[in-house]
């Protein structure tokens, strides 16, 4: 079949070329639409539901709508799980599902699931959906500043004019806001007056509702035209809440002036920003809708944001993940014409013949803009790891070119006086040659990706990619290697051909090689036993090195995120902000510090009061100081940041919030301890931390401290309630309203919306002695709090988690540097032995150890199949059961190189690194079958020529087939090697993972060349030398 491709594309060589050509314009296409973006989107599909209920502990909103909510909704189906996290005042349940779960279907499920159950939720509280994005959505953040306007008009300004500018945007799911005061108009109330007037709270908020409304009354028609109804009683200044008439004594209006103090006060605030220490401002994120362009996102939000004017406020940009997607697709760009040139140089060497090399310095680029047009196809944005793909394909891609192309050499050289038509001949007679054997080790090197398409959740999200990107760039190469490689043969390869012994870099390299392989050929059983022993030798060396599910990248912005005191407030937590973003800031390297302190107005923000997260931007490298790297900043900054009460904590922004997002953990290793009691729950996690504490390869363990809020709580007496004639909700208004500040009603002003709260004095709410003494109306008149309900202090759950309906307490765990986390898992799984847990309670490990276990677990099985058809295709390669035998059992050898050189690189064992390993394979094999394609040629030759056959003839047939035929060999090694060079020398972002992945092939290729120049022309020899002597 492959040599009819061949016939027929030199056939219908217009065909061919003008379907070349407009693939090409098409590519130039895809590349201009693809999306941008610096890593996959690795968010599992996912859906919010924010429960917001103002002035409610956490244990009452669990109690009276969190765990009915996920009760109801753990019969959906394709769930993975149902988290929710349970503060002050709000609730965040994440439904995640399943992977390849459309997202859109699943929020018509839920909400549908949300409609049966409205009317169930308690009066006062909001269930909705969030936004469709999620944390990783976070693609643009930005500070408000200004000399002469007040926080509460900058948030103004960002909630009303802003946001909704920006929510204009195309790919914009939300902006949150965080950050200064939003006004609130507070009646103040003395209860003293209440008393005085024998008025109840209930009655003050009836009134001022009853006289905050707009209403129409239809239309009426005059004179022909027709002229609308409306009563306007909307309340428009504090002089019109001043004035509203509570009730009449005697035609005396009792006004609520005359009760009350009315002011513009700020709402209750949940969190708050710091921009450089420089004090509070106001901060803005974009989070960019689920499967949007966040390159072209951002850009068009930066584009809005350069047109709207305000005057005296400057947008600070404080995050933008352009400048990371910039860097990471410039870094790749770099790799990939460096690679690009590499290869071309390596052709016109090993050719000596621009001609020649030129086939191949077209076929390159044509291959890599027919992959870009596949990506657009199967909808795969530009990224690190789809451009890693092509990356790591560079060399390999043009390997059948290269045969072809040097497989028409030999046949030419020395033959310039022949006719065009005897050149073409003997040009498709060298393509047919080779041109079956190649095409197949070509899809050989796509096969050996199957096992990463078999990857799910995270591991899957992050390398199916790279995977596409491999398979796309080696099929397309395998493709044009039988259609238009042929053609350009016959275009271009004319005039005079040196032969291969002439040129200068050929005769050195077969110079070096004849006399190893003649002593490989008489050492054929040393030969034999170092392959067996360097086997052994890497086996052992494998079981030495750590495994780690993926090294940290490096997104050049950093996140700070530290654990602070329990139950700590508003005020202490802005003072820490501060302090730390004064210390960050003084680094003559950073560009920005954003404090983000507690949570944004957003459902992709879990973040309670106490959690500090701070993102450090950095200036260009050409500005740093001497030698600084980011490892090292990190290290002086962790250092300098040594302040009482903290627990220093460093990740990435697009890091950090996979991680929290997928597991609720922030740190590399935690721990998930499930059960019903809080207490329990937090003693027993304490038991564990320690435990863990005094374990060496712990750098750090901090748990969960569940009980971490201060409570009043207030118990009623119902005997006393029922003797004076009230409810317990008579009392439960009355502390809502009064203590809690509730809001009554919204003033609108404009377009602008602001809330109306009723609330007593200060002085009458501000100790347990004060709200004991509130006053209650009853039937026999005003009587204290105390006499209803006793008031005692207690801890509780400032925060509740809960996960599969259960509670749950986080451990996080941070491993020293030289321990991985598969090592620390195995070490401190038998430690924890030691402890007794609680019936009904368990823990599950978490983090990156969670997602190696996952992708083990499937690779596993896999990898065994990968292997049976990666035999069957060698077979088909070479239609030969020995060969494809002498293959299929050497391939082992040539993984020896890349487990070596891991271990000097001193690199982790990773997912990452499998990936390399499973690319490796191919690439052998592809090498392997081009030698085994040589030595069985130059045997059929030898037993057409010769019908006394010795073992000296047999080793002359494989001194022709090995080496007189090294440089296809040699151009394959030095192309491939040549591509994955680049890589390791790259400090850009992503390259912690593109070298995990470059570094076994690039030491996997130097045993493969080793094993193919060598190892096989010996096996090789000894089999053939067996034949003869069993036909003699």
């Amino acid at each position: 079949m492959v040599e009819s491709i061949i016939s027929y594309s030199i056939r219908n060589k217009f065909l061919v070329l003008f379907s070349i050509f407009l693939l090409s314009v098409a590519s130039f296409w895809a590349i201009k639409n693809t999306n941008l973006d610096a890593l996959p989107d690795l968010s599992p599909p996912q859906v919010i539901i924010q429960v917001e209920w103002s002035g409610q502990s956490p244990k009452t909103i669990e109690e009276q709508i969190s765990y009915p909510l996920i009760s109801n909704l753990m019969s959906l189906p394709n769930i993975e799980t149902v988290r929710a996290m349970t503060s002050f005042s709000n609730a965040m349940i994440y439904i995640i599902f399943k992977d390849k779960t459309d997202i859109y279907d699943s929020r018509s499920r839920v909400l549908e699931q949300l409609s049966t159950l409205q009317g169930t939720f308690p009066t006062g509280a909001t269930v909705q959906l969030g936004p469709d994005a999620t944390g990783v959505g976070w693609a643009y953040e930005y500070a408000l500043k200004s000399n002469t306007k007040s926080l509460d008009e900058l948030r103004t300004l960002q909630d009303y004019y802003l946001k909704y500018a920006l929510l204009g945007v195309d790919g914009v799911s939300e902006i949150a806001s965080i950050g200064g005061y939003v006004r609130n108009y507070e009646i103040t109330l003395n209860q003293d007056k209440l008393v005085q007037y024998d008025l109840n709270i209930n009655e003050i908020k009836e009134k001022i509702v009853a006289n905050n409304s707009d209403d129409g009354g239809r239309i009426i028609l005059e004179n022909g035209f027709e002229h609308i109804i409306t009563a306007r009683g909307y309340l428009k200044s504090l002089s019109d809440i001043e004035n509203i008439t509570i009730k009449t004594f005697n035609n005396i209006p009792l006004k609520i002036k005359d009760i009350a103090q009315v002011n513009i006060t700020s709402k209750d605030r949940r969190g708050m920003v710091d921009l450089n220490g420089q004090g509070e401002t106001i901060g803005g994120i974009v989070v960019v809708r689920h499967n949007e362009n966040p390159y072209s996102v951002i850009k068009a939000v930066k584009e809005k944001l350069s047109t709207l004017k305000m005057q005296d406020v400057e947008v600070v940009e404080v995050y933008d993940r352009t400048s990371l997607i910039d860097k990471a697709i410039d870094t790749l760009k770099h790799t990939l014409f460096e690679e690009s040139v590499i290869v071309a140089i390596i052709a016109t060497l090993f050719l000596f013949h621009f001609r020649s090399a030129l086939i191949i310095i077209i076929t390159l680029p044509i291959t890599v803009m027919i992959s870009f047009l596949l990506m657009k196809a199967f909808g795969i944005g530009s990224n690190i790891m789809s451009l890693g793909g092509i990356a790591i394909a560079i060399g390999a891609m043009v390997d059948a070119t290269i045969v072809m192309v040097e497989n028409a050499h030999k046949y030419l050289q020395g033959k310039e006086n022949i006719s065009k038509e005897e050149r073409v001949e003997i040009i498709i007679k060298s393509a047919k040659q080779v041109g079956r054997p190649i095409f197949f080790a070509l899809i050989l090197v796509v096969v050996s990706f199957f096992p990463i398409f078999a990857l799910t959740g995270q591991e899957g999200r992050l390398f199916t990619p790279l995977a596409f990107t491999k398979s796309f760039a080696m099929m397309t190469g395998a493709i044009l290697s039988i259609t238009l490689v042929p053609i350009l043969m016959v275009f271009l390869i004319r005039g005079k051909i040196i032969a291969e012994d002439k040129n200068i870099l050929n005769k050195f390299f077969i110079n070096i090689y004849s006399p190893f392989l003649k002593m490989a050929l008489k050492l054929r059983y040393l030969v034999i036993a170092i392959y067996i022993g360097m086997i052994v030798f890497a086996f052992s060396v494998y079981q030495k090195q750590n495994w780690e599910f993926m090294p940290m990248m490096n997104e050049q912005t950093f996140m700070y995120m530290p654990v602070t005191p329990y139950g700590i407030g508003i005020d202490m937590a802005k003072e820490l902000a501060q302090k730390t973003d004064q210390i960050i800031k003084s680094f003559p390297e950073v560009q920005t510090a954003f404090a983000k302190v507690g949570r944004a107005i957003s459902a992709t923000d879990p973040a309670p009061l106490a959690m500090i997260e701070t993102i450090v931007t950095f200036k260009p490298e050409s500005q740093w100081r001497e030698g600084m790297t980011y490892k090292k900043l990190m290290e002086e900054m962790n250092e300098k940041l040594q302040i009482n009460g903290l627990i220093n904590s460093w990740t990435y922004p697009i890091r950090g919030r996979i991680d929290m997002l997928l597991t609720g953990i922030r740190t590399p290793l935690g721990i998930k301890l499930y059960g019903n009691d809080h207490k329990v729950l937090e003693d027993t996690a304490k038991l564990l931390e320690q435990k863990l504490r005094n374990y060496d390869g712990t750098l750090s363990v901090s748990s969960d401290k569940v009980n971490s809020g201060y409570y009043l709580n207030i118990k009623t007496d119902d005997e006393m309630i029922s003797r004076y004639g009230i409810s317990k909700n008579d009392i439960l208004e009355t502390i809502s309203l009064g203590v809690g500040g509730s809001q009554i009603s919204t003033f609108i002003d404009k377009l602008e919306r602001y809330p109306i709260t009723l609330r007593f004095e200060a002085s009458q709410r501000e100790d347990i002695n004060a709200l004991e003494n509130i006053q209650i109306k009853t039937d026999l008149g005003f009587q204290p709090l105390r006499l209803f309900a006793n008031l005692k202090y207690e801890e509780g759950p400032s925060v509740i988690s809960s996960e599969k309906v259960l509670n749950v307490s986080f451990i996080y765990i941070t491993p020293k540097e030289s321990v991985s986390t598969k090592q620390y898992k195995d070490e401190a799984k038998e430690l924890l032995k030691q402890i007794e847990l609680p019936s009904g309670y368990y823990f599950e490990w978490a983090g990156q150890s969670e997602y190696l276990e996952s992708a083990m677990a499937k690779l596993i099985y896999i990898i065994p199949i990968t292997f049976m058809i990666i035999f069957i295709l060698i077979y088909l390669a070479l239609k030969n059961m020995l060969y494809t035998l002498i293959i299929f059992f050497t391939l082992p050898f040539a993984l020896t190189g890349g487990i070596l050189y891991l271990e000097y690189l001193n690199f982790n064992i990773s997912i990452a690194v499998v990936v390399g390993f499973l690319a490796l394979l191919g690439v052998a094999a592809e090498t392997s079958i081009v030698m085994l394609v040589y030595l069985n040629e130059a045997m059929v030759e030898l037993k057409q020529t010769c019908q006394n056959i010795t073992n000296e003839e047999i080793a002359k047939a494989i001194y022709k087939g090995a080496v007189l035929r090294l440089r296809p060999k040699l151009m394959t090694l030095f192309t491939i090697l040549g591509g994955l060079v680049p890589i390791m020398y790259i400090n850009g972002v992503g390259s912690e993972v593109m070298q995990r992945i470059a570094a076994p092939m690039i030491g996997g290729m130097i045993s493969s060349t080793f094993l193919t120049l060598i190892i096989i022309p010996a096996i090789f020899y000894m089999i053939n030398i067996k034949k003869e002597v069993s036909t003699q």
